[in-house]
């Protein structure tokens, strides 16, 4: 069968097939800028990094994420990363910003961007430089368009210096653009009724991801109609987040999918689903 010469292609590939090729590439691709935006968050360079600055994981971890926003209240901390409990963001937070106890927030970042080059040194080594840098453009591009209204930290991390070196530029850009569907997940999670405490309980980390978050108990006993609202919740997650591919064309869409899946099986086996599987195993060990 050949193709008739007198029907116009261009109307095959509208507005709704535009959105659906955006929402299909946002589902697929969340997974790995999760892992590659996140994962060194979680990792031994931070521990060591937090540790050479005299400080605790937690307070490092809020200053060095955060800090791009400047010494803002604890409350607008808290607003920005939804899913900790105040019992935490708010007094790691004031330990991070208090110049008695921790260095100053921008060292604090310096260091935290350290983190990031010395995690994809590690974990993408083996990845093609013209590969990593083709990635890193697209992301970039992305990211750049994109309304980031709603994610504070998007924009702030959008804002900062790119780093020069192709793994380093694949790092950046996945942070930022977890951050983006991180400050649009936040807005979903409220629009689907949901406390973030029952959003984490339903969600892939489960209880285990609660107390990782130092969640103080009771925990809620997750329903169907919290499944649901869960379900309902990262649906339109998916939708938001996918207006920023809206620009690619089903090519870019497949080779951006390619490249994010080479990349983030090289660097798989860390985050912090695995720290809380291994808090898991130690908490079961020891009630055996």
């Amino acid at each position: 069968m050949t193709a008739d010469p007198t029907i116009d292609p261009a109307p095959l590939f509208g507005p709704i097939q535009i959105r659906e090729l955006a929402l299909s590439t946002a589902v697929e691709a969340k997974a790995a800028l999760t892992a590659l935006g996140g994962d060194y968050m979680s990792s031994q360079a931070a521990r060591t990094a937090a540790k050479d600055l005299g400080m605790k994981g937690w307070p490092f971890y809020f200053g060095g994420r955060i800090g791009v926003l400047g010494p803002v209240a604890p409350e607008v901390v808290h607003a920005v990363v939804g899913f900790f409990p105040a019992e935490l963001a708010v007094p790691s937070w004031t330990t991070a910003r208090d110049p008695k106890q921790s260095p100053p927030l921008d060292r604090q970042v310096d260091r935290y961007r350290d983190v990031q080059r010395m995690w994809a040194d590690e974990y993408l080594a083996a990845f093609p430089e013209d590969e990593a840098h083709e990635l890193a453009d697209t992301l970039r591009e992305i990211a750049t368009t994109s309304e980031t209204g709603l994610s504070p930290l998007a924009a702030a991390w959008g804002a900062m210096p790119e780093p020069t070196a192709a793994r380093h530029r694949v790092v950046h850009w996945s942070m930022v653009m977890r951050e983006q569907r991180g400050g649009l997940h936040i807005t979903a999670v409220q629009m689907a009724g949901l406390e973030p405490l029952e959003a984490i309980i339903t969600g892939p980390l489960g209880e285990g991801g609660a107390k990782f978050f130092r969640w103080p108990l009771p925990y809620p006993h997750p329903d169907d109609a919290m499944r649901l609202f869960r379900e309902q919740a990262e649906e339109v997650t998916d939708e938001l987040a996918s207006r920023a591919y809206r620009g690619l064309t089903r090519e870019r869409a497949e080779r951006l999918l390619t490249l994010l899946s080479r990349a983030a099986e090289l660097a798989a086996g860390g985050g912090v689903a695995k720290l809380v599987a291994e808090r898991e195993e130690k908490e079961a060990a020891a009630s055996a």
